[in-house]
């Protein structure tokens, strides 16, 4: 009787930590080819949380899972994912390398998207078959040059890409004796939840250049900073400098030239 006790009573513990193990956690799979359809073998996934900034190229952020690698087939299979919502990108390095630190460099086949995903608990998300393309080989971008007003290139400039603009608080006739909430307009602070958060990020070379390459066309706006998740909003003491262009409308296929002057 009392081995049996014993036995009830491990079978409960070990039953209970299984339990605990899988609550709050999700799966995901997905299988990574080239162009071609070949499988790509040693490619990772790497997943952020939504609640931060996205993980996209040239973005200095880590991932907060990474999972892999793919195997002959190119799929990832993972497990126990902390429950949430993500944005994803995946990777392999080419030449092949089993390297799954760091961002995504040229040649690397790479995919990535800017609507996160969401992992259920208890759930398997399948993302299906992706297809890579060769990082910096995107046949659309925007690039230009930083300039101060006296024609001096600004480098080391952060720049960003968004599908929405930034928009500053604006309150005429505020402390006027006959105010107009009418006329009254809030700021987003470059975070409107309607478009989605920031794109990719870039910082200016030496000679104030940048190139940002675009996977679909669309309408994009630019700004440049010398903070990194600079607001843009004009008040006193603000230590970020910055200014943006746009709306920038890029059709398929097409490379344009964007310059900012800025301070």
């Amino acid at each position: 009787m009392k081995r049996r006790l014993t036995d009830v009573a491990l079978f409960l513990l070990v039953t209970a930590f299984l339990v605990g193990m899988a609550e709050g956690a999700g799966s995901l799979t997905v299988t990574f080819k080239d162009k071609n359809g070949s499988a790509l073998a040693y490619a990772y996934v790497y997943l952020r949380s939504a609640a931060n900034e996205p993980p996209m190229e040239k973005y200095f952020s880590p991932a907060d899972q990474i999972l892999g690698p793919s195997g002959a087939n190119g799929t990832i299979t993972a497990t126990n994912i902390p429950e949430g919502d993500y944005y994803v990108r995946i990777t392999r390095r080419n030449p092949l390398a089993a390297r799954p630190l760091g961002p995504p460099e040229v040649g690397d086949y790479t995919w990535v998207q800017a609507k996160p995903i969401t992992i259920n608990t208890n759930t398997m998300t399948n993302l299906g078959t992706k297809v890579a393309w060769a990082f910096g080989s995107a046949p659309m971008s925007i690039s230009g040059t930083v300039k101060s007003y006296s024609g001096t290139p600004l480098a080391s400039r952060y720049v960003r890409l968004q599908i929405g603009p930034c928009v500053e608080g604006s309150y005429p006739t505020y402390e006027s004796s006959d105010p107009d909430p009418s006329l009254w307009v809030d700021p987003n602070y470059c975070n409107g939840r309607s478009w989605g958060k920031k794109l990719a990020f870039q910082r200016t070379d030496a000679s104030g250049n940048y190139t940002i390459f675009l996977r679909e066309p669309g309408t994009y706006y630019v700004y440049e900073s010398t903070c990194l998740g600079d607001q843009h909003q004009d008040y006193i003491g603000n230590p970020c400098i910055g200014y943006g262009a746009g709306p920038i409308t890029i059709n398929a296929g097409e490379q344009k030239i964007v310059n900012i002057t800025g301070y």
